[in-house]
């Protein structure tokens, strides 16, 4: 029951943080208490080894609405508890009209439900739904580039969904079902047939709009830079994740091996390239959610165990990190009146010392700093990868990451008497805590061996050669200009691209089909 209450409860707590408005805070607390005691009862269930399961609507296999409570769904739904309730935090002195609190509800308990839901088409109703609320939050303020980034992302969003559709209807017309569990064996008895090969591009397609691939997701800087930081946030932290979980589902069923290190390769060094050239750090910020996101396909792509605990992983590292520093930029940003990294190391002074620390916290997880969250993921990822070429690919994104964020160095260092208001404070030391002591979580997530090789001596030497090659490479070209294309991020051309990232799929999966 968990799994279908976990949805509604929110749905519900949505209605009524706007029918009574006064309430909206108490609810937050309730739902979030309610939430996690549902949630802690699932994962005991998991760790006793007892499947969690709950259908609508049938008694065969395959007919009506399943819904499953897995490891990777646990995760995810976990994930989005504590990055709204960071957020409700964050926001809780902030005068917010009811209908926001409306909003964020409705995003968390569809996220509840893309966790657990085992059904293509009931994954695309949810996803539809996550589209119009994200789309409602981005634009919350009105101002017009803000209007303009949620229109944008509504269309570019529409689009990757409609040819999401046109997969689960190919699958449905040759399969009978859209539950993933019984496609497995059906697509695997298929394997190499047109009809999959084109479904499976249609898919990967449609939800790598929403998941943050790079040729896909080209709605993202602008999306992400624009909305008010608590929306930045929980679009990096959790909506993006949530195309990052159907992706992993697919690639259960489809042969996904070959376009996910591909997707992932050219995500990620796309996003570090076009991180560098910008210095307005919220967008900076946004281009390194393609980025990082890169980890993460390359490391289930590579189809072992170890690398796919590692993405999974990697992909909880980076919804913390990226949520401490979106509110904390957003934050640093307000008090100077710029987003600039010149005008914020001109005012550095004017950043109250908790925002200062929290930006140094996420800084130094998301470059991979020993022990910190974002060295246990990476080290972890990198233990499963058993080709060269992805661990190569792997560590030019460490390089690569260093070399973006240190221009944040010069304002995370100065006297400062400006206080940071204490909700903020406290979202802070949430987020920085599970970074600082991710150690413990990632047991949970994997095993006590895996992250004791995590630790090896290796890893930290690969660790702090990153950073000084990182450190090295800006200060060669930090006074260098550096000019990329802007066209692909125009309405116009971005449906064009992402019909060619289309098609770069369908070949993949064909080359990946004759080569097996």
């Amino acid at each position: 029951m968990p799994l279908i209450l976990l949805p509604l409860l929110r749905f519900l707590i949505a209605v009524l943080s706007i029918s009574i408005a006064r309430a909206r805070r108490p609810l937050a607390v309730v739902s979030h208490a309610v939430d996690a005691a549902m949630l802690a009862w699932l994962a005991a269930s998991l760790a006793r080894g007892t499947p969690v399961g709950w259908t609508l609507g049938s008694g065969s296999a395959g007919i009506g609405i399943s819904m499953t409570g897995d490891r990777i769904g646990m995760t995810f739904a976990a994930l989005a508890w504590g990055l709204s309730l960071a957020v409700n935090v964050y926001i809780w002195r902030d005068r917010l009209r009811p209908y926001f609190f409306l909003l964020v509800h409705l995003l968390v308990g569809a996220c509840y439900a893309v966790s657990f839901t085992q059904d293509l088409f009931n994954a695309y109703l949810l996803f539809e739904l996550l589209t119009l609320v994200s789309f409602l939050l981005v634009g919350y303020e009105r101002r017009p580039r803000q209007i303009w980034a949620s229109l944008r992302y509504l269309i570019l969003s529409s689009f990757g969904m409609s040819v999401f559709l046109f997969g689960v209807g190919i699958v449905y017309a040759h399969c009978g079902t859209l539950d993933v569990g019984v496609l497995r064996p059906l697509i695997a008895a298929s394997a190499g047939e047109p009809w999959v090969l084109l479904a499976a591009a249609l898919l990967t397609t449609g939800i790598g709009v929403k998941a943050g691939v790079f040729l896909f997701s080209l709605w993202l800087p602008a999306a992400h830079a624009r909305a008010m930081p608590a929306v930045s946030a929980l679009l990096s932290g959790v909506v993006i994740k949530m195309g990052v979980l159907e992706l992993f589902r697919l690639a259960d069923v489809f042969p996904l091996r070959l376009p996910l290190i591909v997707l992932g390769s050219i995500t990620g060094i796309l996003g570090i390239a076009y991180a560098v050239t910008v210095h307005d750090i919220k967008k900076m910020l946004a281009f390194h959610t393609l980025s990082q996101i890169g980890y993460v396909l390359i490391g289930f792509g590579a189809d072992t165990p170890v690398a796919r605990l590692g993405a999974l992983t990697y992909a909880v590292a980076h919804g913390l990190f990226k949520a401490l520093l979106f509110l904390s930029a957003g934050d640093a940003s307000a008090h100077v009146g710029s987003a600039d990294d010149r005008t914020l190391t001109e005012h550095k002074a004017r950043i109250p010392r908790a925002t200062r620390i929290a930006l140094a916290v996420g800084v130094l997880g998301i470059v991979g700093l020993p022990p910190l969250a974002g060295f246990d993921a990476k080290a972890i990822l990198e233990d499963g990868l058993s080709s060269l070429g992805p661990r190569i690919i792997v560590w030019l994104l460490s390089i690569g990451t260093v070399l973006s964020f240190a221009k944040f160095v010069p304002f995370l260092f100065a006297r400062s008497t400006v206080r940071a208001e204490r909700p903020r404070a406290c979202a802070y030391a949430w987020l920085g805590g599970l970074i600082v002591a991710f150690w413990p979580v990632s047991v949970l997530m994997t095993s006590v061996p895996l992250c004791l090789a995590a630790l090896g001596g290796m890893h930290l030497i690969e660790s702090l050669g990153s950073l000084l090659a990182g450190a090295g490479l800006y200060m060669l070209v930090r006074r260098r200009t550096l000019r990329l294309p802007q066209a692909i991020f125009r309405l116009e051309e971005s449906p064009l691209i992402i019909l060619l990232g289309f098609f770069l799929v369908f070949v993949l999966l064909f080359i990946s089909g004759s080569a097996g």
